[in-house]
């Protein structure tokens, strides 16, 4: 019963009771509920560490388009071969955290990138984007395979992302911008229906879930421009694909969310579902245009208004709040 202690649950407990702040206080410090000096700590020692990478990785980069011109070949291709050798060899040797090796791993994966950049502005390969975020991919796969660490798995998703986007532009042009939001949404959709199903075995910590959050968002964004750009083009753009996917993920999102009482689904979704009915509704009257703003102004206000009082309403009845 100890692991089952929320915050919601003391504070709608409290709310009901003569429980006094002090034994409040006490039993969110007894749950570690509230965050420690050593969460704090290790809040702030994460930070640091991310942001010290961040700005050494883009010092890197710059350090390189400053110097571009006055650098030799093999100086540029040395200078970034040994980073990239001397990050992974820590990332692989490093007797401290696993979460410092994961930090490493991820500038690695980063300066592979840079690696193959600078080889293909040296020699000219004639190599188009899309081969370049391609061969990015395939030579990091495996390292973002064995280090399951969420912000290199976000890097790795971004750039097969970019890949497609690059495929359909350079390769695969016949292709629709319809079927590739098509493609981008299945990506995504696939990646966070594979995270929720780790999270209720207990293979990924639940408590960080700024992961499914951000691509869930991705997929929704994706599906819901496909639908939109459908309205207003061929219908066989995709020939109703978007459609199918779209009232699939409506179900399986509304579902889910009610089912593990997560508010971001419930509200994401309709939130798509409204822009697609208005949508439809600027599609089926642009004749009368001053009429069906109006209209289309009257139906946004509405639903908004409704889906706030219903998420309203169900945050009440979950978790006891007012």
């Amino acid at each position: 019963m100890k692991g089952n202690i929320t915050r919601e649950l003391i504070y709608t407990i409290a709310r009901h009771s003569n429980w006094q702040a002090a034994g409040i206080a006490a039993k969110l410090r007894s749950e570690k509920i509230h965050a420690t000096p050593h969460a704090w700590t290790s809040f702030i020692r994460l930070f640091l560490l991310g942001a010290g990478a961040s700005f050494t990785l883009a010092g890197i980069i710059f350090f390189f388009a400053y110097n571009w011109a006055d650098m030799h070949k093999f100086v540029k291709l040395g200078l970034i071969e040994l980073l990239l050798v001397a990050t992974t060899a820590a990332a692989l040797f490093w007797k401290g955290s696993k979460t410092t090796k994961n930090m490493l791993l991820t500038a690695s994966t980063v300066l592979v990138g840079v690696l193959f950049a600078v080889f293909g502005q040296i020699y000219q390969t004639g190599a188009n984007a899309f081969d370049f975020f391609s061969g990015w991919v395939y030579f990091v796969v495996l390292w973002v395979l064995v280090a399951n660490f969420q912000p290199l798995w976000f890097i790795f998703l971004a750039l097969v992302n970019t890949t497609v986007i690059l495929y359909t532009q350079q390769v695969a042009t016949h292709w629709s911008f319809a079927a590739m939001l098509d493609v981008l949404f299945i990506l995504n959709a696939a990646a966070v229906v594979v995270w929720e199903f780790l999270a209720a075995k207990g293979r990924v910590r639940v408590q960080h879930r700024w992961f499914p959050r951000v691509v869930g968002l991705a997929a929704i964004s994706a599906i819901t421009l496909s639908m939109i750009s459908l309205l207003f083009s061929e219908f066989k753009a995709d020939f109703g694909l978007a459609y199918l996917l779209g009232v699939g993920m409506y179900g399986v999102a509304i579902w889910h969310g009610l089912r593990t009482k997560d508010l971001f689904y419930l509200s994401a979704i309709p939130f798509s579902a409204i822009i697609v009915v208005t949508g439809i509704i600027l599609r089926m009257g642009e004749h009368l245009m001053e009429v069906v703003l109006m209209v289309a102004t009257l139906f946004v206000i509405g639903s908004i208004t409704l889906l706030i009082q219903y998420l309203g309403k169900l945050n009440r009845k979950w978790h006891g709040k007012y």
